[in-house]
């Protein structure tokens, strides 16, 4: 019997993982007399990791915070930010988790539909008439739509949150995982005086890390920073310490044109497998990241598809999950980097045929 096949969770893959360099950071943390890594430490993060993001971004110390993974420093913008009510805009699809923790907060979420170079200039200006307090969004390589925005569409956005005074919030996890094609500006590049940005090295270093930062104003980082402290007291500083010694010795450029060597030919082998056994289906081209989205281009009822699809040996999520309302037609989001080329192109054989026998 094949293999079960997870399209279900975008995690890296083992092969990704710099496990050498991670044991020689634990190994120097662990022999020095310093035992700061040991200790509580500050809610801001580690000094370290701190200096060497606020060199690499070239911002000031004060504009960035360290904390465990970029989710909870979204929460933790909610709760410094959000009051019940508050009109808040998100991509369409949208992150799951995202879209959970907004709802928990009693936000007012209004989704922009999304197309394949970014949101539509109609849908986002109709958005942003409604006075909201940020845009979320994921720019690069979308989670889960795997789409990048267009330079044009990334500066319509700035000059929209200028007018309206409204914060774009970037989450930007993917944006170095770039295997072709030209890299767009970020929001923070475009438009720093109306941008925060969310960052995460699970990608690539690893999850277990939960090394994630916010880049933001100084008034900002501070009032998260003391939210952050009555939240948990300090971060995981060990594991932050581990990172910021692994990015000090200059490890990220190698470890990066891995991933690329690694993830480039799976993406390439995923969206060729769509292209030859799914092409009446919508889905955008990605040049990076982990996810290709799928818009089926007809309605299936979408837990029989789930349940066909796990019997037939294939673990998906649940689509309508990234949507705001219910969808006509199924959505998969399918990951490619944690699977080699012949898995990813079996997967989306079999997913065909459960397509096709759930459609009649």
């Amino acid at each position: 019997m094949s293999e079960r096949i997870n399209f279900a969770r975008g995690v890296p893959a083992e092969a990704a993982f710099p496990r050498a360099q991670i044991q020689a950071c634990v190994e120097s943390l662990v022999s020095k007399p310093d035992v700061t890594a040991f200790q509580y430490g500050p809610a801001l993060g580690p000094l370290r990791f701190r200096e060497w993001l606020a060199t690499h971004h070239g911002v000031n110390l004060e504009n960035v915070l360290v904390g465990d993974g970029s989710v909870a420093l979204f929460d933790i913008l909610c709760r410094i930010w959000l009051q019940k009510g508050q009109t808040v805009l998100v991509e369409e699809p949208c992150y799951d988790r995202v879209v959970c923790l907004l709802r928990y907060y009693g936000a007012n979420v209004v989704s922009v539909r999304m197309e394949d170079d970014g949101p539509s200039i109609e849908a986002l200006e109709t958005a942003a008439k409604a006075a909201p307090l940020f845009f979320y969004t994921v720019p690069d390589f979308q989670n889960p739509s795997g789409i990048v925005w267009s330079g044009e569409k990334r500066r319509h956005l700035v000059e929209l949150a200028r007018r309206g005074n409204f914060t774009i919030v970037e989450d930007s996890p993917y944006r170095l995982l770039r295997y072709k094609g030209v890299q767009q500006p970020s929001f923070l590049e475009l438009g720093p005086d109306v941008t925060v940005q969310l960052n995460s090295f699970s990608k690539i270093i690893a999850p277990g890390l939960r090394a994630a930062y916010l880049i933001a104003a100084p008034e900002t980082i501070s009032v998260a920073a003391k939210m952050a402290e009555n939240t948990y007291v300090t971060p995981g500083n060990f594991a932050l310490s581990v990172a910021a010694e692994w990015l000090h010795r200059g490890y990220l450029p190698e470890q990066v044109d891995t991933l690329k060597k690694l993830y480039g030919p799976r993406q390439e082998a995923m969206v060729s497998a769509l292209e030859e056994f799914m092409p009446s289906h919508h889905f955008a081209r990605p040049e990076g990241g982990f996810f290709v989205g799928v818009t089926l281009s007809h309605a299936i009822d979408a837990g029989k598809l789930r349940e066909e699809a796990r019997q037939a040996g294939i673990d998906l999520a649940d689509g309508a999950g990234f949507f705001l309302d219910a969808q006509p037609t199924p959505f998969l989001r399918i990951p490619f980097c944690s699977m080699d080329e012949n898995t990813a192109r079996r997967g989306v054989r079999t997913l065909s045929e459960v397509v096709e026998r759930c459609s009649t």
